[in-house]
């Protein structure tokens, strides 16, 4: 596709896109970047190393969407743009995911293990592990899409596995939030936990930052999924079409927005703020015991 940008130029995107949006969200994801890399430091959360990645992933995307927009001759550019924009939040989400995943993975056994219908130490095999089943299906349709040349039959088939690679995220996504939220509202009524009410009280502003984050990412898988459904490819016709793939503004709105927030939830409300450093360590101060040869004893890991 070849329309022309703010500057005049042919632009290989199927709309016009404006410099500066994309200059101002690379800017305040940058910002974030720095604050979460600052907040793994000062709580030894390295494991949320991959909050810092998908964060980074988008500043990429939005400086090569820059450059793409300036220099329309440059492919590479929107080629790195649009693969840093579907791994960032990746694979049209999975990467901004694994964060809850680990987040929730880690209340769990913080608060108990037993609150959650699903052990805390397969949550991020389980998800982690459908999500990127669910990336390399969105990846065979954008191959298949790419290698289409004009073959109306393969563009469509291309778009239907890319439809069912979304949908699957979402699903998967569905039931994960359906476990975190049993595991709330199990552990909240737990008599056991009454004497700690008052850490309980102030976790939830970290349960309130992963319902936010959630709500938000999943809004945004949904727009994909219609963004994707939408598309129309007709015989005869140059170049594909439909709203939310030839207008620019619902990228923001409904993409890089909701993420921004997301990220900035978790900004204000880090996790390490109330999670220990070492997983195993519960709230009532005893560790928990690992099954597979790793044990948590009175004094920490033997």
């Amino acid at each position: 596709m070849a329309d022309e940008n703010d500057s005049g130029k042919k632009s290989h995107y199927p709309y016009d896109p404006v410099t500066w949006a994309a200059v101002l969200f690379a800017i305040l994801f940058a910002i974030t970047l720095i604050i979460h890399a600052y907040q793994i430091f000062r709580y030894k959360t390295w494991w949320m190393w991959v909050m810092i990645v998908a964060i980074g992933l988008e500043v990429i995307g939005f400086i090569t969407r820059v450059m793409s927009i300036k220099n329309p001759d440059s492919l590479g550019a929107m080629v790195i743009s649009q693969t840093a924009g579907d791994w960032e939040y990746g694979g049209l989400t999975g990467l901004g995911l694994f964060p809850d995943y680990m987040i929730i993975g880690r209340v769990m056994s913080y608060v108990g293990k037993e609150y959650g219908y699903i052990n805390h130490t397969k949550i991020t095999k389980i998800f982690v592990g459908a999500d990127v089943f669910a990336i390399l299906t969105q990846s065979s349709g954008g191959a298949l899409l790419a290698s289409a040349d004009g073959d109306l039959d393969k563009m469509k088939l291309a778009q239907k596995v890319l439809l069912f690679g979304l949908a699957l995220q979402v699903i998967t996504f569905g039931i994960f939030a359906f476990v975190a939220i049993a595991f709330d509202v199990r552990s909240a009524r737990s008599p056991a936990l009454r004497v700690f009410k008052e850490e309980m009280k102030s976790m939830r502003k970290l349960w309130l930052a992963f319902y936010v984050s959630s709500a938000l990412i999943t809004a945004r898988s949904i727009y994909r999924t219609v963004e994707f459904a939408d598309i129309k490819f007709t015989p005869g016709a140059d170049d594909a079409q439909g709203y939310t793939y030839t207008h620019e503004w619902p990228l923001y709105a409904f993409d890089s927005i909701p993420i921004l927030i997301s990220i900035v939830f978790f900004c204000v409300w880090n996790p390490g703020h109330w999670l220990p450093t070492k997983k195993g360590l519960r709230m009532d101060g005893s560790y928990e015991e690992i099954s597979g040869g790793r044990k948590y004893i009175c004094c920490g890991p033997r």
